[in-house]
C-alpha cells in the first residue's frame, strides 16, 4: 500500500485500486438537479399535480419515464402528455446553460489520466451526450450508458454492469461515483465498489466510502496512488 494513501481510503479500500471508473452525471458532475427540479416543478404546476409525502424521494435519481408516470398519477393526465411536457421543459431549462459541480472537472482529469472512464445516467442517451458536451466533459468518457441503452435503468444493475463490461473491466475492479440511493443500489448490485457524494438535502446512500464533495483533497491524493 502506498504511504501516500489517505487513512480513510486505506481503511475503506485497502490496497485495492480500480481498473476503470464509472460516474453518475446528474447532481454529481453537472448541476442538472436544479435544472431538472425547475422543469419538474413547472410540469407539476402545469398539470395541477398534488405530490404526496415520499414522492420527491422517488423522483430523485429516477428516469424521466418514472417521473412522468408519478406526475400523471397525481394529476389525472396521461403519461404521454406529461412525458412530452417534461422533455419540453427540461430542454428549455438546459438551453439557458449548465453548471459543473465543484471539483468535477479536476477529478475527471485526474482519474482519466489513470484509467478509462464511463458515465452511467438515468437520462436518455441523447440528453446525456448533450449535457456532458454542454458542460465540457464529454471528451473524458469512452463509454456512455443511459436509460435507453440497457433493458432496465437504475436501480437495476444493468447500466453499471454494461459500463464496466464496455470499459473492459470486471465489475469487482470498477469504481462507481454516485449521489443518489437509486444509483448506489444499481452500482452495488452490479458488483462495483462505490464512493458516495451525497446531494444537498439528501442523506448519503450506503457505500464503501462517503465524501462530502469531489473537491475532497484526500480523494485527489488517493487517485494519485492508482
Amino acid at each position: 500500500m502506498s504511504a501516500a494513501t489517505p487513512a480513510r481510503f486505506a481503511e475503506a479500500f485497502g490496497d485495492w485500486t480500480p481498473s476503470a471508473v464509472v460516474f453518475d452525471c446528474d447532481g454529481l458532475l453537472l448541476d442538472t438537479e436544479s435544472v431538472w427540479q425547475r422543469a419538474e416543478d413547472s410540469v407539476v404546476a402545469e398539470h395541477g399535480a398534488v405530490l404526496q409525502e415520499g414522492d420527491q424521494h422517488v423522483l430523485h435519481g429516477s428516469t424521466i419515464e418514472v417521473a412522468a408516470e408519478l406526475i400523471a398519477r397525481r394529476s389525472g393526465h396521461s403519461e404521454a402528455e406529461v412525458l412530452a411536457s417534461l422533455h419540453r421543459e427540461f430542454d428549455s431549462e438546459l438551453a439557458t446553460g449548465i453548471r459543473t459541480m465543484p471539483g468535477a472537472a479536476e477529478i475527471l482529469q485526474l482519474a482519466g489520466a489513470k484509467v478509462p472512464l464511463g458515465c452511467a445516467s438515468n437520462s436518455w442517451l441523447e440528453s446525456l451526450d448533450s449535457k456532458l458536451t454542454l458542460g465540457g466533459m464529454r471528451e473524458h468518457f469512452t463509454v456512455l450508458e443511459a436509460s435507453d441503452t440497457v433493458e432496465r435503468p437504475k436501480p437495476a444493475p444493468d447500466m453499471y454492469a454494461a459500463a464496466a463490461r464496455a470499459l473492459g473491466a470486471a465489475p469487482s475492479r470498477t469504481l462507481a461515483f454516485e449521489d443518489s440511493g437509486t444509483g448506489a443500489r444499481s452500482a452495488q448490485d452490479a458488483g462495483l465498489r462505490l464512493i458516495a457524494v451525497p446531494a444537498g438535502g439528501h442523506d448519503a446512500p450506503p457505500a464503501d466510502l462517503v465524501v462530502p464533495s469531489l473537491t475532497d483533497p484526500d480523494l485527489r491524493a488517493w487517485i494519485a496512488t492508482w
